[in-house]
């Protein structure tokens, strides 16, 4: 019975069973695309077959409920928390040097780091809230008109709410 199968059939029916499996895995996977392109929520060319994070999120926050929504989006947002603080550590000495080239009064400046700071909410609740508090404090120590202490620098980030 076996000797009566030729290779070329052999090698026929494996493509056809490896097809068969594929297209139920594949089916498996990606079923809830396939539902959307169908039902004509999604078109071919915006789906991709990789998973990205931020489209899931979209697609999660539209769908979802309002408490999720707000966890969510909190908590891709607070991944960039690292690079606000970095980007508000440099805003921050950009005002200080700005501040002095245009000799701001003490509470001018303090005005100006408030709405820097509003900017950061994540940065806010942060545990670098304390490290940009120790910038801040340490760059206008070089300046005897814009001296801060980190109890007044606390005191702006409450205020800028």
């Amino acid at each position: 019975m076996f000797t009566n199968i030729s290779w070329g059939n052999y090698i026929i029916a494996v493509t056809i069973l490896l097809l068969i499996w594929y297209l139920i895995v594949g089916f498996r996977c990606y079923y809830p695309d396939l539902r959307a392109i169908l039902n004509g929520e999604k078109n071919l060319y915006s789906l991709s077959f990789r998973n990205n994070p931020e489209e899931k999120l979209a697609a999660h926050l539209q769908k979802g409920s309002v408490d999720e929504n707000r966890e969510l989006s909190s908590y891709k947002e607070s991944f960039d928390t690292l690079a606000d603080a970095e980007e508000l550590s440099d805003r921050i000495k950009g005002a200080i040097k700005e501040s002095v080239e245009r000799n701001l009064s003490l509470e001018e400046f303090q005005n100006y780091l408030k709405l820097l700071l509003s900017e950061y909410p994540f940065v806010r609740i942060s545990t670098l809230r304390e490290n940009i508090n120790a910038i801040i404090v340490k760059n206008c120590k070089s300046y005897p008109g814009l001296l801060l202490t980190p109890s007044q620098v606390d005191v702006l980030w409450e205020e800028s709410t």
